[in-house]
């Protein structure tokens, strides 16, 4: 005598059905493996794919996809020589960096340096404020504190100017290299 099963299917009981019924429902995609699956005697509902007489019904898991190919180079001599004059004036004060965004958007190359730039000038305004700051707390140390401020300035100044350099010199030479201490940080423009 064949056993009566009953089953979920789209959250809806259905049945009875026989056993070789239910395999073909799971063989032809009907229902899940997973389907719930219950006939008088089991205590509670149960997966199909966790009874031993739907295990040939279950079709063998699809084999993994192919690995994705290596990734292709960030850019391409010809984009590297369209946009080098974009990618230099992302570097450029105060929001040059706005221009390769619109003119030259489709351009990696110039989208790489114009993300450079953001970042860069960011990470200048973040600093000016807490340059302000600490300008403030300074002025009230006596006799070194305007030294203090002085030599915190300069720092902050030739500071940003060697990573402005560095960036055009990165653009000029049609390289794609991370400005120091900021530049692998961020990525706000893709």
């Amino acid at each position: 005598m064949s056993t009566s099963w009953h089953y979920l299917k789209d959250g809806v009981q259905a049945g009875p059905a026989t056993t070789e019924e239910i395999k073909n429902l799971i063989t032809s995609g009907a229902i899940k493996a997973d389907a719930m699956v219950w006939h008088e005697g089991m205590a509670a509902w149960a997966p199909a794919n966790g009874q031993t007489e739907f295990a040939g019904a279950v079709p063998p898991a699809a084999a993994p996809p192919p690995p994705a190919p290596a990734a292709a180079p960030l850019t391409g001599a010809a984009d590297v020589e369209q946009n080098k004059v974009f990618a230099i004036l992302c570097y450029l004060p105060p929001l040059l960096f706005l221009v390769p965004l619109f003119a030259a958007r489709q351009s990696k190359f110039a989208m790489y340096h114009c993300n450079q730039g953001l970042v860069l000038t960011l990470a200048a305004f973040a600093v000016s404020i807490a340059n302000m700051i600490l300008d403030r707390i300074l002025w009230y140390v006596p006799a070194i504190g305007f030294l203090m401020i002085t030599l915190l300035n300069l720092a902050i100044f030739v500071g940003i100017i060697v990573l402005v350099v560095m960036g055009i010199i990165n653009a000029a030479n049609g390289v794609c290299k991370p400005l120091p201490v900021i530049g692998s940080r961020f990525t706000l423009v893709k």
